[in-house]
């Protein structure tokens, strides 16, 4: 198989393309629902194919197929070839691409339990089991188990001479209870995730975690609306941070936004032109980070080839660099760092964010609460309004507590954040000592839409952000 990709190389190279890679890929994919006792969806999935990519005239060319003989490939990537050349007469900037190191690797996903090696059956038995547990009491009137399994075999080349070979596995629950008392409805939900096997869901006691996700949503019948507030001291735990993370900072450090080649779909950014500037306090660093095991967003290359690193987004409040892609990277004037990626073979890949999450302080959590004296503690995230320059961002809570002379008071319910990213930026004073990456698996980019799983997180951080609630 990877002679085949290797011989879609030369015969690009034979057409006279200025640059050729391929991207052979098999993948297995198994999805299973439960809800309300009953199975709702079992789903196993294989497919392999190979998508390529070719540069004519400084325009980009795309084809994948599931056709794997020479023939399949050989008209592949004709096609890839004719779409290139006719593109390349309207394109107003023809592509160059930075310079790289080429790379001769194979590597692994480290898995203690292959996903295949538990059987299905044992799947749905656990998945009923755990989804049981989430019904507490008769104030839950709906719970949810979603879980997916995804195992990929892909192997990289170009025609520069990089041969990657990734043996990739994830996996992830999400766990979501509903509850009603009267005209009330809360809800509560955590996802569990990791790069690697089955092992999570042994290594993790998920009947405890749906029980308490479950009691979650019963406790939010009882709290407090909250009320709206401006100006508001507070601190956001690693889970709502996540969120927050990953949309007013991750999206606006792709180097395709900022370039405003996703306006049209996605938005641009307010950052655009501000590369070392100050736009936040010290506490603002930010990393995207591609090279920590058992994190959804694990990899050493990417789909370019490109060696992974440590991208140092924000540091200390000055805007440091964006991810970028070999096209990017040259517009820029500055290295690749391994920013593409594809969900699968089918599709071309794009500036994505990894591991994106919020650098750690020097506060523990217990001090950052004592040294509030009003305020409030935001916990989890929910839904996310943001504009398309990732500017003005409104984004609600699961739930928080009021804190009144440093000690959590009030469990409250119904609770939004609303700022906009500079004000909220200049307002954080704290961030306490340990970052969580939580698995994030649903980030959607691109058209058609490519859904990839990633991660973000960062510690407890304390700024200012208006509190929007009951009036």
């Amino acid at each position: 198989m990877k002679d085949l990709a290797l011989k879609s190389i030369e015969y690009a190279l034979e057409k006279g393309v200025e640059y050729a890679d391929a991207r052979l890929e098999k993948h297995y994919n198994e999805v299973i629902t439960a809800s309300n006792g009953k199975i709702e969806r079992a789903v196993v999935n294989r497919k392999q194919g190979i998508g390529i990519r070719v540069l004519v005239n400084g325009a980009w060319g795309f084809q994948s197929t599931t056709n794997l003989t020479m023939s399949g490939i050989k008209e592949a990537v004709n096609r890839a070839y004719r779409v290139a050349k006719a593109s390349s007469k309207y394109i107003m900037q023809k592509v160059e691409l930075a310079p790289v190191k080429t790379y001769v690797d194979s590597y692994k996903t480290q898995v203690k339990m292959d996903i295949e090696d538990i059987s299905f059956e044992e799947k749905l038995s656990n998945i009923v089991k755990w989804e049981k547990e989430i019904h507490v009491n008769e104030s839950i009137k709906h719970g949810l188990i979603d879980y997916t399994g995804i195992k990929i075999d892909k192997t990289f080349v170009n025609s520069e001479g990089t041969k990657i070979r990734f043996l990739n596995s994830i996996t992830w629950i999400t766990i979501k209870a509903t509850s009603k008392e009267g005209e009330i409805t809360q809800s509560y939900e955590e996802v569990i995730g990791h790069s690697g096997g089955y092992e999570i869901y042994q290594i993790q006691n998920i009947e405890e975690i749906s029980r308490s996700i479950g009691e979650k949503a019963c406790s939010l019948l009882k709290a407090e609306p909250v009320k709206t507030e401006k100006d508001a001291i507070v601190i956001l735990d690693p889970n709502y941070l996540a969120l927050l993370v990953h949309e007013i900072i991750g999206h606006p450090s792709e180097a395709d936004r900022v370039l405003g080649r996703e306006a049209a779909w996605a938005g641009t950014t307010w950052w655009t032109g501000k590369l070392g500037q100050q736009i936040g306090t010290e506490y603002l660093t930010v990393y995207d980070d591609p090279t920590i095991p058992g994190t959804l967003g694990y990899y050493l290359y990417d789909d370019e080839g490109v060696k992974a690193r440590r991208k140092i987004l924000i540091e200390k409040g000055i805007l440091k660099e964006h991810m970028q892609s070999r096209e990017t990277a040259s517009i820029f004037n500055t290295e690749p760092n391994a920013g593409m990626r594809a969900i699968t073979y089918e599709y071309i890949p794009l500036i994505r964010m990894s591991n994106t999450f919020w650098g750690e302080g020097d506060w523990t959590y217990e001090e950052l609460i004592e040294d509030t004296k009003e305020g409030y503690l935001v916990i989890a995230m929910k839904e996310p309004s943001i504009d398309d320059k990732r500017y003005n961002w409104t984004i609600s809570a699961q739930e928080g507590y009021k804190i009144q002379n440093g000690e959590l008071t009030v469990h409250l319910r119904d609770i939004a954040l609303s700022s906009t990213a500079p004000k909220f930026f200049k307002s954080v004073d704290a961030a306490t000592k340990k970052a969580k990456i939580l698995p994030i698996p649903g980030c959607g980019k691109g058209d058609p839409m490519q859904a990839l799983y990633v991660g973000n997180g960062g510690p407890y951080i304390r700024g200012k952000a208006t509190i929007v609630g009951v009036k």
